[in-house]
């Protein structure tokens, strides 16, 4: 009896493990790639539109990304006039989302005094790529975007994100390195990459999380691997691990955290967890009713009134002002 226990519990073990591996393969492409669960419904045109009739001077212009993978990268620039002597909020949409999203917000900035700068992040279309890779590519193609913005006007020591989802790691990963950032602004971000991809692959499978534990690690080493070949990088070339607590560590800016205790895309818990990484001071509102930012209840429709006090606090407050005074 105790043989036979022993060999039936070898051969679930080995079809646990195969059946993992099976799962893995199908599912490893959609960690990486720019397709979301709910696929995102704005459009590009329609901001261009609105920008524009919101009377700001828009620019439409394409970067070229980071160096290992240097693909066209899309972005506008809105400014209500003069954008040199104006602070910028940069927005970062997620996986999945497209400048579009940033509409309402990218107005509101306008109207606040503030220029706008909006990418469509790498394998986003109309901008290039064919994987995304958590600001491993996307913080060096952010900084070639602002530096190519620079020649409208815009002045790269005086920027602000504002970021949603996955966007955050990029928006952290930017922030770490560069001294021009006064301030970030995230919303549903998470902490771990491979607790998010577990529950991702939970949610895209319909399986238990429990389940997942050795299909999530498979899938996260054949997804690095894939970018490791496709940008011929060594085994042991640094900054694919995707370790945003030790980046977030390394932020000096002032850092407003807004997350809902009902997104189901981001449990809250992932968002705490990174919350208590960042240095103290750092500002977290958690509004009553709200869930995942760009979705019918993110937090700037179900509070919309106390967002937006916040946000305008906020900005107003790492600028020290909407725009530099006359004559500087």
């Amino acid at each position: 009896m105790g043989r036979r226990l022993e060999v039936a519990i070898a051969a679930g073990a080995a079809a646990y493990v195969g059946g993992s591996w099976l799962l893995a393969k199908s599912v490893t492409r959609r960690l990486i790639s720019s397709e979301a669960l709910i696929p995102a419904s704005s459009r590009r045109a329609d901001l261009l539109a609105a920008l524009s009739a919101s009377g700001a001077r828009v620019f439409d212009f394409r970067s070229k990304g980071a160096a290992a993978d240097p693909v066209d990268v899309a972005a506008i620039l809105a400014t209500p006039a003069e954008p040199s002597r104006r602070g910028t909020i940069v927005f970062l949409h997620g996986k999945g989302g497209n400048a579009a999203e940033w509409t309402p917000d990218a107005l509101r900035a306008i109207a606040q005094g503030y220029n706008a700068l909006l990418p469509d992040l790498r394998a986003h279309r109309p901008s290039g790529g064919e994987f995304v890779t958590y600001g491993y590519l996307e913080s060096e193609d952010l900084a070639h975007t602002v530096a190519d913005a620079a020649a409208f006007g815009l002045d790269p020591r005086r920027l602000a994100l504002h970021s949603c989802s996955a966007g955050s790691w990029i928006a952290l990963r930017f922030a770490a390195a560069d001294s021009g950032v006064r301030g970030l602004w995230l919303e549903s971000p998470f902490a771990d990459a491979r607790q998010m991809a577990r529950h991702y692959l939970s949610l895209t499978t319909g399986l238990p999380s429990w389940a997942l534990g050795l299909t999530t690690f498979f899938a996260v080493e054949s997804a690095i691997g894939t970018i490791r070949r496709s940008l011929h990088l060594p085994a042991d070339a640094p900054g694919l691990e995707m370790d945003s607590l030790s980046v977030a560590a390394r932020v000096r800016a002032p850092v407003y955290l807004v997350y809902g205790e009902r997104d189901a895309l981001v449990p809250p818990a992932f968002t705490r967890r990174l919350a208590a990484a960042f240095a103290p001071g750092t500002q977290v509102w958690n509004p009553q009713g709200a869930g995942h930012c760009h979705h019918d209840d993110e937090a700037e429709r179900v509070a919309a009134a106390e967002y937006d006090a916040r946000w305008t606090k906020f900005f107003d407050s790492v600028f020290g002002g909407r725009s530099a005074p006359s004559g500087s």
